[in-house]
């Protein structure tokens, strides 16, 4: 076609009148012309312009900075004598003040770990525990709450009970010990007294009494750990049920309105939000943790979208505490973030635990990735909290709790020290 236009365009410099005659030369050597034999020649077609492609390469991605401010994790447990190494860990993710719930009861070496929070200056508080021991004996009650009294003349700042309480303790009488045991009224009535606040750990996820099979949401965690698991117990009659011991810790509480309960791990009812919901609305004084729990109410099934518990958040905003459940025992002994497999936790554990453990709350991604992958082969969606609600759930709900106030100031540069790392954790 290109060599035919080259031809026209020579005889129409020779002569316009031959036109015609050119337009039907064209048509003798086969070549359709769309109009015809027409007076005037059609001007060369013009080459489509080529269409606008797209940039397909997404945009760097903006590394997540955690928002800064004073952050008390209400949930950790520091072993004797890793007081100033523990308050070194969590300076460095951002933690202004730990509370330790592993302090043991009265008499019992609790002293020892006020001396250790002295060490760490300020930037760390004990809780302390029940002797259950002498819940063999009889008057068992009594005894465990004046032991109350010591330990808060001491330095205690609230009071852990531990899941074994209604799993493994047993009363006078031989049998497992509940957690409404009546004998057990007086340690509660005395916290309400001393103004303790009473953690409880009631029950664990309702994974652990489920088959351990691969169907089993938690299975990776209890291959690590078949001891957690109460499949068999259960099934041998020897330990209550998840539900009988959700239920249980809630009449403690319902029996005790004067008493501020910690329901930790989310209220102990983490599958369940709407269980969790119904017994903050129940009773004004039960709290909650976040510790350990964030894989749970973070990923997206019919109980845990974004969007429902954003608006959990934001309702229950004065009732919830921040906690992790990081643990650090002395020595060289690596940090425990919120659970543990075979391989002990590495450098980069921690930082991807605190990593997501921010970005659920601070952000709305949806691709987090786990903070604790053995919990759950599943990302968690964030949920984007306003700045005042994140104020009082990272650290002005524990000042007002436990009559603590975040530490300001850094650690003294000449303790700091290099930042812990790989075994060091």
């Amino acid at each position: 076609m290109s060599a035919l236009f080259a031809r026209l365009a020579t005889v129409r410099r020779h002569s316009l009148s031959s036109n015609l005659f050119v337009a039907c030369l064209g048509l003798s050597l086969g070549v359709v012309v769309l109009s015809g034999c027409r007076q005037k020649t059609q001007p060369p077609p013009v080459a489509p312009t080529p269409p606008v492609v797209a940039q397909t390469t997404p945009p760097p991605k903006v590394p997540f900075v955690r928002r800064n401010m004073p952050r008390i994790d209400l949930h950790t447990h520091i072993l004797l004598g890793s007081g100033l190494r523990a308050a070194r860990l969590f300076e460095r993710y951002g933690i202004s003040l730990a509370i330790n719930l592993s302090g043991p009861p009265a008499n019992h070496g609790f002293e020892e770990f006020i001396v250790d929070n002295q060490v760490a200056y300020g930037h760390l508080h004990t809780f302390t525990g029940l002797d259950f021991e002498e819940a063999s004996k009889p008057g068992y009650g009594a005894r465990m709450a004046e032991a109350l009294v010591t330990a808060k003349n001491a330095g205690a700042k609230g009071i852990k009970i531990h899941k074994a309480l209604g799993l493994e303790y047993q009363g006078p009488d031989g049998k497992l010990l509940k957690i409404d045991d009546p004998g057990l009224d007086p340690v509660f009535e005395k916290a309400a007294e001393l103004k303790l606040p009473v953690a409880i750990h009631s029950g664990d996820p309702q994974a652990f009494w489920q088959e351990p099979n691969p169907k089993n949401e938690r299975f990776d965690e209890l291959l690590a750990h078949p001891e957690w698991s109460f499949y068999d117990a259960y099934k041998r009659g020897a330990v209550p049920s998840w539900r009988e011991l959700y239920d249980a810790f809630l009449r403690r509480v319902a029996r005790h309105p004067k008493t501020i309960f910690i329901g930790v791990h989310f209220g102990n009812a983490p599958e369940e939000p709407a269980l969790v919901a119904q017994a903050l609305d129940k009773y004004p004084n039960l709290y909650i943790d976040t510790a350990a729990r964030l894989p749970a109410i973070g990923r997206s099934d019919a109980n845990h979208s974004p969007e429902t518990l954003r608006a959990f958040f934001i309702k229950y905003q004065d009732r919830i505490l921040f906690g992790t459940d990081t643990a650090l025992s002395r020595g060289g002994t690596p940090a425990m973030f919120g659970s543990v497999g075979t391989d002990p936790p590495t450098e980069a554990d921690g930082d991807r635990f605190f990593d997501s453990t921010y970005r659920y709350f601070e952000t709305a991604d949806t691709d987090i990735p786990s903070p604790t992958p053995i919990q759950g082969k599943w990302t968690i969606s964030g949920v984007n909290l306003p700045v005042e609600v994140l104020e009082k759930i990272y650290f002005k709900n524990a000042e007002r709790l436990l009559g603590v106030t975040a530490p300001k100031s850094p650690l003294p540069k000449q303790e700091q020290g290099p930042a812990p790392t790989g075994d060091e954790l």
